[in-house]
């Protein structure tokens, strides 16, 4: 009876029969153009729709801001550095996570908070902007700290220099309850298919009537200039997160949203000054 051998198997008893050192230096050559070629290809795409931005008209809507992601220009992420080196760059809006220790105690922090040590507090980042006309976008990681944000918030005297983000549609109750007088955007996942759709723009439209969310964040990757025009024909605004690169920012400002989030502040307002150049 013969031996079944896997395709595998073949192909592996085909290289051990054939694969010659001439052979093999010829493959590898093949294989490395081609990756090469690819490389090329992705590249020369890229270059082209970045540059077929530049030929459109650049606009923006009324009041577009940039939010300076926490850990902005090469600072550590929910730091008072970070915070005070956005300040001194000038910008406007700062993002900040929000989190909460055992004790209770309201702190900066991304990952979940084990001990009542970790996390930066957050009335020393509050005490930063009291004074000021920064506004903190502040990044909910977990609804429990809304009680006692809110009530900081009021203590501060900093209603209006705060509005929250990182909100799910199945956390805004909670929201509601306990934060009722402070803006918050929904976090949402639009699909770009789907939002040609009459259907599906009431649908979204709906959700936000329903909420009393401001507008829509959103990834980068899920936002499209049809959203954009819906959510502002109905009264709502466009929040878009997380922009780094060239061609994620004027891919992001054709779209027109009210507000982009970025790592890199100095970059996006650059190519917003060198628009089309």
């Amino acid at each position: 009876m013969s031996e079944q051998l896997t395709k595998w198997q073949k192909f592996k008893r085909f290289l051990k029969r054939n694969m010659t050192k001439t052979w093999a230096m010829h493959f590898s050559y093949q294989v490395f153009a081609f990756l090469v070629s690819c490389a090329m290809i992705a590249g020369v795409a890229t270059y082209a729709f970045t540059k077929s931005y530049d030929g459109r008209k650049l606009t923006f809507v009324d009041g577009f801001t940039i939010t300076a992601h926490t850990g902005a220009y090469d600072t550590k992420e929910n730091t008072l550095e970070s915070i005070k080196t956005a300040i001194e760059k000038g910008s406007k809006i700062i993002e900040i996570d929000i989190r909460q220790r055992p004790d209770g105690t309201l702190v900066m922090g991304h990952d979940i908070i084990l001990t009542n040590s970790d996390g930066v507090e957050l009335s020393s980042a509050f005490e930063m902007i009291k004074k000021t006309e920064v506004r903190f976008n502040l990044d909910i990681k977990e609804t429990r700290v809304l009680k006692t944000l809110h009530d900081m918030i009021v203590e501060y005297g900093i209603m209006d220099q705060v509005f929250l983000t990182g909100i799910e549609e199945g956390q805004v109750k909670s929201v509601v309850e306990n934060c009722p007088d402070v803006d918050f955007y929904v976090n949402c996942v639009p699909s770009r298919v789907k939002i040609f759709s009459d259907d599906y723009q009431q649908e979204i439209i709906e959700m936000l009537e329903e909420t009393g969310a401001v507008g829509i964040n959103c990834n980068y990757a899920n936002a499209s200039r049809t959203l954009s025009d819906l959510l502002h024909k109905n009264g709502y605004l466009l929040s878009i997160w997380t922009l780094d690169t060239t061609r994620q920012m004027k891919r992001a400002l054709i779209i027109k949203p009210d507000n982009i989030t970025t790592r890199n502040p100095d970059k996006l307002k650059e190519i917003i000054d060198n628009w089309g150049e």
